[in-house]
Formats: structure tokens, sequence, C-alpha cells
């Protein structure tokens, strides 16, 4: 079977507009505080001061969790920082690294149990969703591996 493209983000602007298109105005409400209104300023790179709260990034990831829809913020923001050091000296922690893919591991067998479920949106088969789900987290465990060789490096 072919790899499965997962969608990345060039910007925490694209990441929030893709966030904002997956959450109701009162699921942001519910998690945030804050009105969808509040969010669409910091969406749009027309707009002057556009600095989301740290703990709104987060609220807002995590409500995308819940409905299975990934983490786009938080993974802007380790392509940000690893964009960041690429070509420098700095080698990742290998200990660091392993608990990373360690973790990266756990959510993969998390998401592939959870679309084999009967009661799973695709039943016995796996959905579409499912699959592109099961497809990122491998990525996820991929790029932790592809940084665990560099750390050896």
């Amino acid at each position: 079977m072919p790899k499965k493209q997962t969608r990345e983000f060039l910007s925490i602007e694209q990441a929030l507009n893709y966030a904002l298109e997956q959450l109701s105005e009162n699921e942001i409400l519910e998690n945030t505080k804050r009105e969808k209104v509040h969010f669409t300023r910091y969406a749009n790179p027309k707009e002057g001061d556009r600095n989301i709260s740290h703990l709104d990034s987060i609220n807002i990831d995590v409500a995308l969790m819940k409905k299975n829809k990934g983490h786009p913020l938080l993974d802007v923001h380790q392509a940000i920082m690893d964009k960041a050091i690429e070509g420098s000296n700095l080698k990742p922690d290998i200990s660091r690294t392993l608990l990373n893919m360690g973790e990266r591991l756990g959510k993969l067998m998390g998401v592939t149990e959870k679309a084999m479920q009967e009661n799973s949106p695709g039943g016995a088969s796996i959905s579409k969703a499912e699959k592109e789900e099961i497809y990122k987290a491998i990525a996820e465990v991929e790029e932790k591996i592809s940084t665990l060789k560099k750390a050896l490096d």
C-alpha cells in the first residue's frame, strides 16, 4: 500500500486555520473560554498582533485530539524548532528521543486499536479517516526514528 502523505503545515496561521475549520464555535469557547472570532484574527497574516497564547494553542490542540483531528499547532511548533536548529552542532538528546519515540509508538498502537474496534466509525473495516490517522501516527514514529538516527551520527 502506498504511503499516505500527511498534511503538513508551514505556519502557525495555516495550522490555526485548520483548527478553526475542524472545531465549532461552541467547542472553541468550551476549551479556551474565548469566541472563535478571537482566533480568526491570529490566523490572518494581514492582521497586526497575531500572537496566540501558548495555553490557547494547547487547549485547541487538545480539543482537536479529542476529535481525532491531530495536533497541528504542536506539529508546526516542532517543525519550526527543528528548522531553527537544522545544520547546527546541537544533537537531540538520545534518552529524550527514545521517550518521544515510545510516546509516538503508543499513539500509533492506540489509534490502530481504536480503528479496529467494532464500534469504531468504520466498524469491522478501517474507514478512510481512520486510515489517515494511522498513516499520520506512522509518520510521527518515522520522524522520531530519523531523529534518533541523527543523534547517533
